[in-house]
């Protein structure tokens, strides 16, 4: 009779155990899908695009749309081709496990040059309402430490043709920026989708993201807990971003 009741006792416990179980695999998958194809969480960590984002904002990257847009999408899923002015977020060509933010400025077969600070698409200045200069002289970005020196690429390029399925990309804050002036075309494959909203902002140090070591990574992160409500750009929270 004990027995009896024993294994009746038993089997709901386990049936339980293997509702959590499967439920936890379930919500594992769907997460790791959602985040692989559809929208992944990323950090801000230089000013290359300010003010349009800035250093420490956490951004929703929309994965989906750009993605179909140049590889076989899903009937009927919502899908685009990158417009001049699109700001995307794609795989550092020299470094593909790092995620970079640019704006799309030349696309695929245009003629591009930089003049005296002016881009010319096709022979025509560009408007760019959203740019910043902060540095008053010309091709003097030494002391920017995310806009590497070389030559007069900065403010000055030569003409250059665009490749078929690449772009020329650049950075808001076009004195302290690593993009396409430096490391030339992006290459569509790269692309991984574009910032949707900023779903959190804290007032992090430009150089948070070198600080690498366990007890600064450690002091880091004790330090947002810390100041989070007064560090927090709470005005920013689900600012969208274009």
């Amino acid at each position: 009779m004990r027995e009896k009741e024993h294994q009746e006792t038993s089997a709901p416990q386990e049936s339980t155990l293997r509702e959590y179980f499967v439920t936890t695999v379930v919500c594992t998958i769907f997460a790791l899908f959602v985040t692989t194809f559809v929208v992944h969480p990323m950090t801000v960590p230089t000013p290359s695009m300010e003010p349009t984002i800035l250093v420490g904002d956490r951004l929703l990257i929309d994965k989906f749309s750009f993605r179909n847009g140049y590889k076989p999408g899903i009937p009927l899923a919502p899908e685009r081709d990158i417009k001049r002015g699109d700001i995307v977020v794609f795989k550092f060509p020299n470094n593909p496990d790092v995620l970079y933010v640019k704006r799309a400025i030349g696309l695929p077969g245009e003629e591009l040059e930089i003049r005296g600070r002016t881009v010319h698409i096709n022979g025509s200045p560009l408007d760019e309402p959203y740019k910043v200069h902060r540095d008053s002289a010309l091709d003097e970005g030494r002391n920017f430490p995310h806009a590497p020196h070389r030559g007069d690429r900065r403010d000055n390029t030569n003409l250059i043709t665009i490749p078929d399925d690449s772009y020329f990309v650049m950075g808001d804050n076009r004195d302290d920026s690593a993009d396409s002036r430096y490391f030339g075309f992006l290459p569509r494959s790269h692309i991984v989708g574009r910032p949707l909203v900023v779903f959190w902002s804290y007032e992090d140090a430009s150089d948070a993201y070198l600080k690498t070591s366990i007890p600064d990574m450690l002091g880091l992160y004790l330090e947002r807990i810390v100041f989070f409500v007064t560090r927090t750009r709470w005005s920013r929270m689900g600012h969208v971003v274009s």
